[in-house]
């Protein structure tokens, strides 16, 4: 078999629409900013609250003033909901988030097929290269996670999470993608030339978000593991692995890289040889980590919409008094 079946279409079809979903919210956010910068005369006074999904560092603030208060994030409550749902999802499913639901990965995983398919070859970095460069994600993480809970005591946090600048940051997210710098450009243009060299770039070795999942993912109850009588030495799952692990070496696949995306089970011919299971339960269930994962996180969304923590409670009038000061704050 020269190229292992990957039957990817439940993990595709989710993944975009995730996508779907973000470019929806990104339309309804450019109207609001469009409301905002013509004064009102245009655009739409809707913020959406999903929007926040894309300023985690903000989310990490409003964890530390959680933990430190008790105060649930009021400011930008659906960041706080999404983060929290995320941790929950890779604890409980593996990094599956990543994989499943992040949009970045799905775009990142697009454009490694891309570079597959126009490429003569499939590049991939060296071991000896590859293995510090995993650890960049990680010093990242370190450095991010240092900063908000142990340079900064809960009343700094506070502080913080009332702010001008942080009602603002997605406001300020947004002009920054809109009145991109050439260094910005350059960066952005980087990152995306080195996925489509290489699979998974960002993902594999720069998005501390993806570290911290990994982590999460380590401690999982949910494995991924090999019949060695079964298993007949294709190959195939170390071909589908985007993590670049050596599965059919391990009885048991417990990396943090380890994604949950399936790949390596849905590529396996002989059926019981990779299996899927949860807590040591539900072998061979193949669907069952997708199910319960969309489960999970559709439950906690509703749950935060229905109990009053999803939308912000900075109001209209508030951010219109604050927007002209946007590039100051």
């Amino acid at each position: 078999m020269n190229n292992p079946v990957k039957k990817l279409f439940p993990r595709n079809v989710i993944q975009s629409l995730f996508v779907f979903i973000s470019l929806y919210l990104g339309w309804r956010f450019i109207n609001f900013y469009t409301f905002l910068a013509s004064g009102g005369t245009s655009g739409s006074t809707y913020r959406p609250a999903g929007v926040e999904a894309f300023t985690p560092l903000s989310s990490l603030v409003g964890l530390r003033v959680w933990i430190g208060t008790g105060i649930f994030d009021y400011v930008h409550p659906a960041g706080l909901v999404i983060l929290l749902t995320a941790l929950a999802v890779s604890f409980l499913f593996r990094k599956s988030f990543c994989s499943w639901i992040c949009p970045f990965g799905f775009i990142e995983e697009m454009l490694g097929r891309i570079g597959a398919w126009v490429l003569p070859r499939k590049l991939s970095i060296p071991w000896w290269l590859d293995l510090p460069l995993r650890g960049l994600k990680y010093i990242l993480l370190v450095f991010f996670v240092g900063s908000v809970f142990f340079m900064m005591d809960a009343e700094a946090a506070f502080s913080f999470m009332e702010s001008p600048y942080n009602k603002l940051v997605d406001l300020k997210m947004l002009e920054f993608f809109l009145n991109i710098s050439a260094t910005g450009a350059a960066v952005f243009g980087f990152l995306i030339l080195m996925s489509f060299l290489f699979e998974h770039f960002w993902c594999r070795y720069l998005c501390p978000y993806g570290a911290l999942m990994g982590l999460l993912g380590w401690l999982s109850p949910s494995r991924i593991s090999r019949n060695e009588q079964l298993c007949i030495d294709c190959g195939n799952c170390d071909k589908a692995c985007s993590g670049r692990l050596k599965v059919s070496r391990n009885k048991n696949v417990l990396s943090p890289e380890c994604n949950g995306c399936l790949d390596c089970v849905n590529s396996c011919p002989v059926d019981g040889a990779l299996t899927y299971s949860f807590a040591g339960k539900f072998k061979g269930a193949k669907y069952l980590l997708p199910a319960t994962m969309l489960g999970l996180f559709a439950l906690m969304i509703i749950v935060a919409i229905m109990t009053g923590h999803w939308e912000s409670s900075v109001s209209l009038r508030e951010v219109m008094y604050y927007f002209p000061l946007l590039k100051q704050i």
